[in-house]
């Protein structure tokens, strides 16, 4: 795997993850 592959898949298990929900609780 490339080194943006790797990227954009920790991205979006933040974001499905109790991290992306914290971040836009805290956000918003």
């Amino acid at each position: 795997m490339n080194t943006t592959t790797l990227i954009i898949i920790i991205l979006v298990v933040l974001l499905l993850g109790g991290g992306g929900y914290g971040y836009s609780r805290r956000r918003r």
